[in-house]
């Protein structure tokens, strides 16, 4: 017999060593990511003032009073016919500016929209609100005014045929709509917004 097949061989690390630590790495980092989540749970239910059910998404409001919900109900009803209005009003503006209508049918289309926003003017000041609504009322009415002057800017265009009036009407009735949305983000916040 030859002396070298008998010897016993050198351990090494062979394949079924190296695969068996390899197992072994990795059900420990199993077992240790498993055991740090569960800690992480346990110390995030166990904070004071969180919720269960919160997460970085969540956007919880404080929910409104009676009397804060009568007024964002009424003024809902109010929000309706302003931005009916202020949709009539761009496409008006627009119709002028492709050439499918000309500045008279602006001065006729607009002049009415102009009487619906300042209807909507006082009927909001004649909202019964409490005083947590004041900021709101005060905000919307913001917008309701920079409505009533690009409606009547707009009307100017039929007068003097100067488009300058449609850019400074549809400026004012950009950042009046960009306070609606402020003023819906804090009463409806499931509104649909325009994109």
């Amino acid at each position: 017999m030859n002396a070298a097949a008998t010897a016993p061989r050198p351990r090494g690390l062979g394949h079924r060593t190296i695969a068996r630590w390899l197992v072994l790495v990795l059900l420990a980092t199993f077992v240790g990511y498993a055991g740090w989540r569960e800690v992480r749970k346990t110390a995030l239910d166990s904070e004071p003032g969180q919720d269960r059910d919160s997460h970085a998404f969540s956007d919880r409001r404080p929910a409104l009073t009676a009397a804060e919900e009568r007024f964002s109900q009424a003024l809902w009803n109010i929000h309706a016919e302003v931005r009916s209005a202020a949709v009539r009003m761009t496409f008006a503006g627009l119709a002028y500016k492709i050439g499918a209508a000309d500045a008279a049918s602006v001065r006729t289309k607009v002049t009415p929209l102009t009487e619906t926003f300042r209807q909507a003017a006082a009927d909001l000041r004649s909202l019964d609100g409490p005083e947590s609504m004041e900021q709101v009322r005060s905000r919307y009415a913001d917008a309701v005014r920079l409505y009533v002057d690009a409606s009547q800017s707009m009307v100017v265009v039929a007068e003097d045929r100067n488009d300058a009036h449609l850019l400074t009407a549809q400026q004012m009735s950009e950042q009046a709509s960009g306070i609606l949305l402020e003023v819906g983000e804090r009463l409806w916040p499931g509104e649909i917004k325009p994109n």
